[in-house]
């Protein structure tokens, strides 16, 4: 099979990285990318507002890209998912480096918050039917694993996506479970009245 053409998105998006690996992103402009990319300013904008425009739509073709795989793998487990995740991000090191050099680890954070609900729909990770406890691990998860794999990359990525992954199971595993069973329970949302009931 014959590998994919460049389209002008990914000119740009390779002229951007390239540019970051040479200088700071703040003194980078569409002019320059442009150039780099050897495209008009009029095709650059037809599809990006701006340059943070490219991160945001790179990181949602690599979250779209990211659910494919575990939809195709039949993922549908919380240790499995992590270790997809762990994997999917060592993939793209450069890339997330460069992120963190530009100081816009940000929009990963972001990104991985707003695809908590995206995921919930598309993946039950709960082994549950209850939509809620889904809406719950899939918030947890998003929101845990984006600064997890920023922490990673500050250490240097001196820990495999195994090992990233057990330590990452052995805290969200437990917590998970509870979550899990407090809902089954009916626990999970009376909680606190039962407290207050109990202090009267």
């Amino acid at each position: 099979m014959s590998a994919r053409k460049h389209t002008t998105k990914d000119y740009i998006n390779i002229a951007l990285y390239y540019l970051m690996s040479k200088r700071n992103y703040q003194d980078i402009t569409v002019t320059d990318i442009c150039n780099k990319a050897k495209v008009s300013r009029m095709s650059f904008y037809r599809y990006y507002n701006n340059k943070e425009d490219i991160f945001i739509n790179y990181c949602d073709e690599r979250f779209e890209d990211f659910f494919r795989i575990i939809n195709e793998k039949k993922v549908n487990d919380v240790y499995s998912f992590l270790l997809e995740a762990f994997h999917y991000v060592q993939k793209y090191a450069r890339q997330v480096t460069i992120l963190k050099r530009a100081c816009l680890e940000n929009l990963l954070v972001e990104k991985f918050t707003d695809y908590g609900s995206y995921l919930a729909g598309r993946v039950n990770l709960s082994n549950s039917d209850d939509i809620v406890v889904n809406r719950i691990v899939a918030a947890f998860l998003a929101g845990g694993i984006a600064n997890i794999l920023l922490l990673w990359f500050e250490l240097g990525l001196d820990l495999q996506a195994k090992e990233m992954t057990d330590i990452a199971y052995n805290i969200f595993g437990s917590t998970l479970d509870e979550i899990i069973a407090k809902k089954n329970s009916h626990t999970l949302f009376n909680h606190n009245n039962k407290e207050k009931k109990s202090e009267n």
